[in-house]
């Protein structure tokens, strides 16, 4: 079932499209925005199969140098969106068929599966260029002048405002007009760790938020961040990386918060207990600001020296968090990662990192939380195909 043209809105706490609650349910995938019509079908159609929807996919793939004409290092299977024109002195977009119009054919596709996307406009890592290409670019020490280095914050506008003003090849649509389109992100997990960071990452937030909800006022903005506190002891609760969950839900232009849930990347040992934990206190901030608040990103890892011994391990740890969201009316969750068949190999994508599953029946717990996340409102959702 294809979206109806009724943009997401924000309404008594809740997302709300055409007056109806909308609960998230969902998937990231970071190749979803780059890849070739099979492979970003194939995740479309697994997405579909397990009954998301909603789907985050970075809108960002910038490069290094390049020749106007020419493939520049960076590129994703020969596909970029941004690089640095070697011959003109300043980055350039590619709106190209293995540019740009890679998102159009995404955002098409979304609308016609009835899938809605959250799409980041930079990411603080180094992966697909990010904050530090920028750095690169702009010749500042450190992806931390991301904030405040005029000449960055200047080209991240630039991108931005082409992004925001698209005319989408495939609907003819202005990107700001596109029902698949639920949400921009400033960025993907912003940090700045520096002393005094916080106030250097909120004054960007703010000013940032501000200028694209006078390019695009009809999407919904989030910071995309980690969702760590500013006002307890620990890595997670102390501030140290700039990012304050409270502050940014603080912003008038900030429509709702975001936050990662990674045990054992924080090596947690008690991964239900703590999961457990986290979402309470994260849905509490979202009550305290009278904001949707949602699970943007969580898993844990198969294998490896961390990872656990089998997936019935892991489902059994996604149900016990997502029953949580569930029970205590959460807005919605994003698992990391799905992923589908690679169009080059033939074989399933494989991800470095152990937390990628590709169908319902890796993931039952995810399939059952999606079904439950939208029994009440079946017209929010794709419904769930058979896999027998």
């Amino acid at each position: 079932m294809s979206l109806g043209p009724e943009l997401v809105k924000i309404r008594n706490r809740c997302f709300d499209a055409a007056g109806l609650p909308v609960k998230i349910v969902g998937a990231n995938n970071y190749y979803l925005a780059f890849a070739a019509d099979p492979m970003r079908r194939a995740v479309l159609a697994a997405a579909k199969q397990i009954g998301l929807n909603v789907l985050r996919a970075p809108a960002y793939l910038d490069c290094k140098a390049a020749g106007s004409g020419a493939i520049p290092e960076g590129a994703w299977r020969g596909v970029y969106f941004q690089y640095w024109n070697s011959d003109t002195n300043r980055p350039e977009i590619n709106t190209g068929e293995n540019g740009l119009e890679r998102l159009d054919h995404l955002i098409a596709d979304a609308e016609q599966a009835g899938i809605r996307l959250i799409l980041p406009l930079v990411n603080y890592w180094p992966d697909f260029g990010g904050m530090d290409r920028y750095a690169a670019w702009f010749q500042a020490k450190s992806r931390n002048e991301f904030y405040r280095n005029p000449n960055i914050r200047d080209g991240y506008q630039t991108y931005v405002s082409q992004i925001l003003a698209r005319k989408n090849t495939v609907t003819g649509r202005l990107y700001k007009d596109e029902p698949a389109i639920l949400a921009w992100e400033l960025a993907n997990e912003p940090r700045c760790d520096l002393r005094g960071g916080g106030e250097v990452l909120l004054e960007w937030v703010s000013t940032m938020s501000g200028w694209i909800k006078q390019n695009d006022p009809n999407h919904l903005l989030a910071v995309g961040d980690e969702g760590y506190f500013a006002n307890g002891s620990g890595e997670l609760y102390d501030g140290r990386h700039g990012v304050d969950c409270h502050a940014f839900m603080q912003v008038p232009e900030i429509d709702f918060g975001t936050f990662r849930l990674y045990p054992q990347v924080w090596r947690k040992k008690d991964l239900i207990p703590f999961g457990l934990r986290w979402i309470e206190q994260h849905l509490r901030a979202g009550e305290i600001h009278s904001k949707p608040i949602i699970l943007e990103e969580y898993g844990v890892t198969l294998g490896g020296p961390r990872g656990l011994s089998s997936a019935s391990e892991r489902d059994f740890i996604y149900r016990s968090w997502l029953r949580s969201i569930l029970v205590q009316k959460g807005a919605g969750d994003l698992a990391w990662m799905l992923a589908s068949t690679d169009d080059q190999t033939g074989e399933p994508y494989q991800d470095y990192d152990r937390y990628t599953f590709y169908s319902a029946a890796d993931v039952p717990s995810l399939a059952e939380h999606a079904a439950e996340m939208t029994s009440d409102f079946p017209d929010q959702g794709p419904s769930v195909e058979a896999t027998g």
